[in-house]
């Protein structure tokens, strides 16, 4: 991940927010493999505390995690980080879940369980430049669990 003071382009560097460490692993691979720098934190409290030391243009949240979940995360992203692209990653996708997601600041929402390559997908659009990321698309095989 780079540091604040670098130079360095911020674009295909990725924050997985994800208070489950299989979950987490798995991200962490297979985007690692996809080509992205990948850093980590397992719930909101550590992901502004990674955000202070390295930057990033996006962020991958879990809805549901201790200390700090998704949604609080994301209204601090939105005040300190206007800048970054979130996504919202959840096991309980509701119309007024993903509402709530989207009205607290996130750019896009994913409901579990998915394909990797739907991620990957909407991830790749964002470092495009695209607004198309946040098109629905269908969902299988990535968790089952918050």
């Amino acid at each position: 991940m780079t540091p604040l003071n670098s130079p360095v382009e911020v674009e295909r560097h990725v924050l997985i927010v994800e208070d489950d460490p299989a979950t987490r692993r798995l991200y962490k691979f297979l985007l690692s493999n996809a080509g992205y720098s990948v850093l980590e934190a397992v719930d909101g409290v550590a992901a502004l505390e990674q955000l202070s030391l390295h930057r990033c243009s996006l962020v991958i949240s879990d809805m549901n995690m201790p200390r700090m979940d998704g949604l609080e995360l994301t209204k601090t992203i939105r005040r300190d980080h206007p800048e970054l692209y979130v996504i919202i990653i959840t096991a309980f996708g509701t119309p007024d879940v993903e509402k709530q997601a989207l009205r607290v600041g996130a750019n896009d929402y994913l409901t579990k369980p998915f394909e990797f390559e739907e991620l990957e997908r909407r991830i790749r659009l964002v470092f495009e430049g695209s607004t198309a990321a946040s098109q629905p698309a269908p969902s299988s095989t990535i968790g089952n669990a918050s």
